[in-house]
């Protein structure tokens, strides 16, 4: 899967501007004009305030928008997960027999592929690494624990492996408290929600935005670069 990047190439436009030539008569007595200096007196003085232009914010604020176009396609997968986890969990609790548990999950897990397989084959490799994340945001749990928890341990590994080799780590960790990065996700995360444009979830562990946005304020000036979101 690869991620095809857009230029857009700018066009220059060039103004030309032509002086008119005024015709001198040597015949002509020419006078000297007279200037009212009080005239230049009475033309008002502005000061124009400085336009200071911070390439890094301005990088900052187009890696944000890719983020959320990110978080429009792979949300709805991380959401779908947890939702069919709680309905897998409540499931199994009704069902007595370890063969009859096997067999529901077994019946789950090729329900789950019929619907999303195809659907993930399309995401790029960086879609992948944010799904990761939500899924634990979502769920609480890795992607490797939930695959070692319904399957087996084995199985759990050799994912995991086979992820590595596409730079995807079954294993990513959701912490908004602790990477930069991951607050970076949230706050993008949160804008999406408060726009209506995806359904809100608080996160398991519910996530107080309040709080983390606090948290990094109180970071900002051990930072060498200073995100919007901390600005007060």
């Amino acid at each position: 899967m690869k991620l095809v990047v857009c230029l857009v190439l700018s066009s220059l436009f060039h103004v030309c501007l032509k002086a008119q030539a005024q015709e001198w008569n040597p015949m002509v007595l020419q006078e000297k004009p007279v200037v009212d200096e009080l005239v230049y007196d009475t033309i008002p003085k502005y000061d124009l305030q400085e336009i200071v232009i911070d390439l890094a914010q301005e990088e900052y604020k187009k890696e944000m928008i890719v983020l959320r176009n990110r978080l429009r396609r792979v949300y709805p997968y991380a959401r779908a997960t947890a939702e069919n986890l709680l309905i897998l969990n409540e499931n199994l609790n009704k069902l007595d027999k370890k063969n009859d548990q096997r067999k529901y999950i077994k019946r789950s897990q090729k329900y789950l592929e019929g619907q999303f397989k195809d659907k993930l084959k399309k995401l790029s490799r960086n879609d992948g690494k944010i799904l990761l994340k939500l899924i634990d945001r979502q769920t609480g749990q890795t992607a490797f624990t939930l695959i070692k928890e319904f399957k087996s341990g084995w199985t759990a590994f050799w994912s995991n492996a086979t992820a590595k080799s596409f730079s995807l780590d079954l294993k990513s960790e959701y912490r908004p408290y602790e990477d930069i990065q991951d607050f970076f996700l949230e706050t993008q995360l949160q804008f999406l929600f408060f726009s209506y444009q995806l359904e809100y979830s608080p996160g398991t562990p519910a996530i107080d935005y309040t709080k983390l946005l606090e948290h990094w304020q109180s970071k900002a000036e051990q930072m060498s670069f200073f995100p919007i979101e901390l600005q007060q």
